[in-house]
């Protein structure tokens, strides 16, 4: 969400996918959802904020480079697995891609030599973009309080309810 208020502060377009959409949400920062599909295809940017499951691992891959223009650039700071690393690299080798930003990685730490670290349409960090002194405290609030809540029979922050 804040990333999706940063990017309507510098004046981007936002177009959204997500397992749970959230239309109070969309209309205070201007968003509209649409498909996994159309997101590739009218992309200048695509950023994964997806949580790793059985149903995302995987779910950017050759396919959607497909759909996405050479001027595409993909940030993932997510989680590793989502993209497959090996369509990845071919899109940005063959130029299908423009350029990729990484926080994370199938495996972490990045082995020295691997393919990624050679590319120079790449820009690598070690799995620490949101590592603040703020997010840390906010995280450890948010368990403490989800925990009190579950125990009192009112669980919250669920990402999958039945």
């Amino acid at each position: 969400r804040q990333t999706a208020r940063i990017a309507a502060g510098i004046g981007m377009k936002l177009i959204a996918w997500t397992f749970h959409p959230d239309d109070e949400f969309a209309a205070e920062v201007g968003l509209e959802f649409v498909d996994l599909n159309t997101l590739y295809e009218r992309s200048d940017v695509v950023s994964i904020h997806v949580r790793q499951s059985a149903d995302t691992i995987g779910m950017v891959g050759a396919e959607a480079f497909s759909r996405m223009g050479p001027d595409t650039i993909l940030v993932n700071t997510a989680r590793g697995p989502i993209v497959d690393e090996a369509a990845l690299i071919s899109a940005l080798e063959n130029g299908a891609l423009a350029a990729a930003g990484l926080d994370v990685f199938d495996q972490e730490p990045l082995p020295p030599n691997h393919p990624l670290g050679k590319l120079n349409n790449v820009v690598l960090s070690p799995h620490n973009a949101g590592i603040t002194p703020e997010v840390t405290e906010a995280g450890l609030l948010m368990s403490v309080e989800n925990i009190a809540a579950a125990l009192s029979g009112n669980p919250q922050n669920v990402v999958h309810p039945s």
